[in-house]
């Protein structure tokens, strides 16, 4: 079963549009919510436009206070409402999901559902007995080499230790990696929410202030794994997951650094990232960089600002071939409109040479929140909050006031001092 949404609202009746077949049509009740089955082909599918609707109105709540950066700075995930009704499972699946865990127990996990499938393996929904929690599980797939030498094995276990060693408020959590009876399997935080892509494709391009906030976010996560040597490989709205707080994740850290497998030459394709979203230099062959993932990002947030590629072709191959040989983005060549530290920030991502472009993904986050501050405000307590990794939430009201109250009595107390010595 897979997740789609309804056709753009409009004045007119509301439209279904069958993900497998295309097939336009107005129901005859109200299917918010609810499983679908296309009249034409068969094909089942749930409605998620409700969702879609209060993702949207929950990153609406989350971007809006970073246009008040003055004298208080206030954090969107704490003055986020929780939204009701969130379905539980968003991502999409496949037609035929590999059902066979589903109810059974793996370790001390009960799986529970399907989430979803991808080349490097299945994922699950299952419950934390032990804490109460719901998790998600990848697994690697049977039909791949379970044997320590096989390159699938390598690659999945390469994924698992990268992402465990990134911890970060904005990359997904990894809380183990185990085996039973030979299936390698590893335990990681559960994202209830919607991809980048899932959203701008369900809800049209974003406004301004909640593009600036994913991609800042994003780029933040980036520079953790940078810091670490980390590059991503694979920056794409469909590895950008926002949850129902409005919080942003970014997921899929499974092609970094797969030059350390051994045999990876094997699956170039796997390597080099996802044709459409790849900086030219990775198109031609070359070695990824922390400017690689800057220029992915850039393609992202052009996508995010117009639900349009910025690179389309026929095929993944002419796509590739088109990238490679990619020219930098010039101010005239984006839309009209978009506020100019924006339009900028994106230019200077989408440069052709990686030297031209930002040398930290820091520096990215840096001027994506300028494009929101006033003129010559200061953000450095805005960037200090963002990069925090000792909790999810932001700064209250009362935590904030809390410390202004201080810093004003330190303050007196340093003028009494003078005045006294």
């Amino acid at each position: 079963m897979t997740d789609a949404s309804s056709s753009p609202q409009s004045s007119g009746p509301r439209r279904l549009i069958c993900p497998q077949c295309k097939a336009r049509y107005v129901p005859t009740r109200n299917v918010v919510g609810r499983r679908i089955k296309c009249r034409h082909c068969g094909h089942v599918w749930r409605d998620t436009s409700k969702t879609i609707q209060e993702i949207t109105g929950a990153l609406e709540q989350a971007a809006a206070p970073w246009q008040q950066i003055g004298s208080t700075v206030l954090n969107a995930a704490d003055h986020a409402s929780t939204v009701a009704g969130l379905v539980r499972d968003l991502l999409p699946t496949p037609q035929a999901p590999p059902g066979e865990w589903v109810g059974r127990t793996l370790g001390k996990y009960r799986i529970k559902s399907v989430l979803g499938q991808g080349a490097m393996g299945n994922v699950y929904e299952a419950v934390d007995p032990t804490l109460d929690r719901v998790v998600a599980i990848k697994m690697l797939p049977r039909r791949m080499e379970t044997t320590r030498e096989s390159i699938g094995l390598r690659m999945f276990l390469q994924e698992a230790r990268i992402a465990a060693k990134l911890q970060h408020p904005n990359i997904v959590t990894i809380h183990e990696v185990d085996q039973q009876d030979g299936l390698y399997y590893f335990v990681m935080e559960h994202v209830q929410g919607v991809t980048l892509g899932h959203l701008v494709e369900s809800a049209g391009p974003l406004p301004a202030n909640q593009a600036i906030y994913i991609i800042a976010h994003a780029a933040r996560a980036l520079a953790a794994g940078h810091a670490l040597g980390v590059v991503h490989r694979d920056v794409k709205p469909g590895n950008i997951m926002i949850d129902r707080r409005g919080q942003v994740k970014v997921t899929d850290f499974g092609l970094a650094d797969l030059s350390t497998v051994e045999g990876v030459a094997e699956l170039s394709e796997k390597a080099l990232g996802t044709p459409g979203w790849i900086s030219p230099e990775v198109a031609r062959g070359e070695k990824a960089t922390p400017a690689s993932d800057i220029y992915g990002l850039g393609l992202v947030a052009y996508y995010a600002l117009t639900k349009q590629r910025l690179v389309r072709a026929a095929t993944r191959s002419a796509m590739v071939r088109m990238q490679a040989k990619a020219k930098s983005i010039r101010a005239a060549d984006l839309p009209p409109g978009w506020p100019p530290r924006l339009r900028d920030a994106i230019v200077q991502c989408l440069q052709a040479d990686p030297a031209d472009r930002y040398q930290s993904a820091d520096a990215l986050a840096a001027d994506l929140l300028r494009a929101l501050a006033p003129s010559g405000q200061d953000i450095t307590l805005l960037l200090d909050a963002a990069q925090s990794t000792h909790s999810r939430r932001w700064l209250s009201r009362e935590a904030i006031f809390a410390v202004a109250g201080a810093a004003a009595t330190a303050l007196f107390i340093a003028f009494l001092w003078w005045l006294l010595y």
